[in-house]
């Protein structure tokens, strides 16, 4: 029988399994029968997330702003913990296989103001350990990223992940020309990088796409002076 994950929510109830298609049809019933009929998601993210808050206006004209197309809360398989997870539009490495090529286009989403985007993110009203920015490929607004960090920080967010297509190394590169991209490297906790490679799908950590991707430390990676890895099976929770 092949392996797979099944992942209990305990706070909302929901029931999520790894990788449905790899069972027998037998096994996929046997669950159904057990467990009611399910839905699917895509990067184990909702297929519909919450729509952006409001749309550019007048009034918040020039204040730094952030293009995203949604989010949604309760992430279990997005970094440590509870998440909330926002998804940042444009990308420009169209990984073969991604689950979301309607985030690819520049223009996809809407443009949102950081401060009311992280009053949405932290909503009180639900429970997380931390907020996960994804994309797209976040880096390709790094003025509107780095304007976000700072805001969730000013109210109070403990822990910040951000996913790149980039390697961490090719990220440095690039902050040499553009100053702000080591700015938000300096400024979360964690890095998840590299592009999906849908060959290394089989090798999928906790929190990545591919096995190929790394979890960084990047706190530790700051006080140490090199890439330090997070122990992904034993940091399920937030320090």
């Amino acid at each position: 029988m092949p392996e797979f994950t099944i992942t209990l929510d305990a706070l909302t109830g929901t029931v999520l399994i790894g990788e449905p298609d790899r069972l027998s049809r037998e096994l996929r019933d046997q669950l159904t029968d057990f467990l009611g009929s399910g839905a699917e998601l895509g990067c184990a993210r909702p297929l519909k997330p919450l729509p952006p808050p409001s749309e550019f206006s007048a009034e918040t004209a020039g204040k730094a702003s952030l293009r995203v197309t949604g989010y949604y809360h309760h992430s279990l398989v997005e970094g440590p913990g509870r998440r909330t997870s926002v998804l940042v539009s444009g990308c420009n490495l169209a990984c073969p296989g991604c689950w979301v090529p309607s985030l690819h286009p520049v223009e996809a989403g809407t443009p949102i103001p950081v401060d009311r985007l992280a009053e949405v993110l932290l909503d009180p009203a639900y429970e997380r350990d931390g907020v996960s920015i994804l994309g797209g490929e976040p880096f390709l607004q790094p003025d509107g990223l780095l304007g976000l960090v700072h805001a969730l920080r000013a109210r109070g967010c403990p822990h910040i992940v951000c996913y790149s297509g980039y390697t961490y190394e090719a990220l440095l590169r690039r902050s040499v020309r553009q100053p702000v991209i080591a700015q938000v490297l300096d400024a979360i906790d964690m890095l998840i990088d590299g592009p999906y490679v849908a060959a290394l799908a089989d090798r999928a950590g906790p929190w990545t796409g591919s096995g190929n991707q790394r979890v960084i430390d990047l706190m530790a990676t700051r006080r140490t002076g090199r890439v330090v890895l997070v122990d992904v099976h034993s940091s399920q929770h937030c320090p």
